[in-house]
């Protein structure tokens, strides 16, 4: 990333000329700058008053000490990103829901240790990930609960305000049975009393709470549940902070202060998971997705009925009742054929996972667990892409664009295709250019990225290389997904984008696909006035291109 105020003013200070160019830097200051953010802040300039909300106890990330006194790994992080923009820190550690209000009503400037929720990401703008965990089942020794699929019924303590509620509490049907506390050290606390039947708490902070309360009956049970991507969190809109703390992230991690402050703060770790209790985890965390698959089916069927009735009234309309059969029969083969494989995967390596574990040692457990994983995200992609194309082919998708800057959507995309690389250790890589706000559609610019990001990841060879990047030509920007996978010959370039050719081809895994991803990301990058094409060469890779108009007055064709 380029930051041309800032180096002209070193170059220059280096000639003798610092004092004139200082004068044209602070008549400028004020000034927004949209296509690049200043890295560092000259130390003789006043430093800005960075207002910092957290959890009052939330140790080993956030805390308030014994004097009163702000601790932990993240606020470590946040002074050493508020050295290098000589910022003035204030920290306002209160309850956690009251956290998440002083930033929603801007008592805050930001907030540390933040997970992702779908209602939270309607007010605030989240950062790149800076660290991770996994929720743990938490019980005391004598409990009957022994994994995730014994909750039922059973009573729970959990952080007020936190997101396992919206992300597993709620979706699992346990909230009626959920108890509401303001801190997770005392949720611990409260179950080691002998109230509630569980905790659900990050396993770093539950296992800090139980060293540092001295607690000698509570354990974690079970696998690891919905694992986490710590971030800081911004109001909405906030895009110049928003920047500047990515930037001093991407700085903590590549000068090694990540790794220094996770020794220091000697993170607790799970080293084992049973067997058992990982495929029945696996088993039990499908069900959802067995559920959506049935109201999919009853959705199409609903369809089916909906146009033999109105078949006599559509009469005049035979090229838009023609569109619907084809989605329709396109909906069908997808179900019947693509769908099954799949499933049929995730049963064949379950069975073998349950029958004949004790004849596999750890290398081979790790490789059926791996496939089992892929192959059920893979269905999930599938299963996005279908229901999201055949909404777009009944006219339920509207184009809602807006300003985005690209960037961080390409690396959420990255972080999100991150573990379908590493099972065939490809190396993914995303390439940042200087930040580039677009005028697109959120949700449409995430699926086209998500596609064109696995479709290479099925091409590439193992310990492959796959690199995303944009670069911005005029008024519109070029995104590039380049692989140095199989490639593609000129008779399937010509048919790639197009419904109903036979251009599906299994993977370098054996990965399976219907080719609808990429008809799905045309007519999205058409939606927003872009184009898409590919390069290849057989046996030496690809890079499929698309546009994105900057401009805010693009035009929506198909919408």
């Amino acid at each position: 990333m380029s930051y041309p105020i800032i180096n002209k003013i070193k170059q220059a200070s280096k000639k003798g000329f610092f004092l004139i160019l200082f004068s044209v830097h602070m008549g400028l200051w004020g000034m927004t700058i949209s296509s690049c953010t200043v890295h560092a802040v000259p130390s003789d300039q006043p430093k800005k008053k960075i207002i910092v909300g957290a959890d009052y106890d939330y140790k080993p990330f956030t805390y308030l000490d014994n004097t009163g006194k702000e601790k932990g790994f993240d606020v470590d992080i946040m002074k050493s990103i508020a050295e290098k923009n000589n910022w003035e820190l204030e920290f306002r550690f209160t309850k956690w829901d009251q956290a998440l209000k002083n930033l929603e009503k801007g008592k805050v400037d930001l907030l540390l240790s933040v997970l992702y929720t779908d209602q939270r990401d309607t007010v605030f703008d989240y950062t790149i990930p800076y660290n991770e965990d996994y929720y743990g089942i938490f019980v005391r020794e004598d409990s009957k609960v022994k994994d995730v699929s014994d909750l039922s019924q059973k009573q729970i303590i959990a952080l007020e305000g936190d997101a396992s509620i919206t992300r597993f509490i709620k979706p699992m049907a346990l909230f009626t049975n959920t108890t509401l506390v303001k801190s997770l050290p005392e949720a611990i606390r409260l179950l080691s009393e002998g109230e509630g039947d569980a905790v659900l708490a990050p396993y770093s902070i539950g296992m800090e709470a139980i060293e540092d309360l001295q607690i000698k009956n509570v354990e974690v049970v079970g696998p690891s549940i919905m694992p986490i991507l710590y971030r800081f969190a911004v109001k909405e809109g906030d895009a110049q902070l928003l920047s500047l703390l990515n930037d001093g992230i991407d700085k903590v991690k590549v000068s090694g202060k990540k790794e220094e402050l996770l020794k220091k703060w000697n993170f607790h770790r799970r080293n084992e998971v049973s067997l058992m209790k990982v495929i029945r985890y696996v088993g039990f965390g499908l069900i959802p997705f067995f559920l959506t698959i049935a109201l999919f089916i009853l959705w199409t069927k609903t369809l089916r009925r909906n146009v033999a009735k109105q078949t006599k009234v559509l009469q005049k309309k035979t090229a838009t009742l023609e569109k619907l059969n084809a989605t329709k029969d396109k909906l069908f083969s997808v179900i019947g054929h693509d769908l099954r494989s799949p499933f049929n995967s995730i049963l064949g390596y379950s069975k073998l996972l349950i029958n004949k574990r004790h004849e596999y040692d750890a290398d081979k457990l790790d490789y059926y667990l791996k496939n089992l994983n892929s192959t059920a995200e893979q269905t999930l992609i599938l299963l996005d892409n279908l229901l999201c194309w055949a909404r777009s082919q009944t006219g339920q998708i509207k184009y809602h664009p807006e300003a985005i800057r690209l960037e961080n959507e390409i690396a959420q995309s990255v972080n999100f295709a991150s573990p379908s690389a590493s099972i065939k250790n490809i190396s993914l890589n995303h390439l940042p250019n200087y930040e580039t706000e677009i005028y697109a559609d959120r949700n449409m610019l995430r699926t086209i990225l998500r596609n064109l990001i696995s479709n290479a990841i099925k091409f590439t060879h193992p310990s492959g290389k796959i690199d995303v990047y944009s670069v911005h030509d005029h008024n519109e920007v070029e995104i590039t997904v380049s692989d140095n996978g199989t490639g593609i010959d000129e008779e399937t370039r010509e048919n790639l984008f197009k419904l109903g050719a036979n251009n599906s081809s299994k993977g370098t895994g054996n990965e399976k696909g219907t080719g609808l991803g990429l008809v799905l990301s045309k007519e999205f990058v058409e939606t927003h006035g872009g184009k898409i094409w590919v390069e290849s060469e057989l046996g030496k890779g690809s890079d499929v291109h698309f546009t994105i108009p900057v401009e805010t007055n693009n035009k929506p064709r198909g919408v």
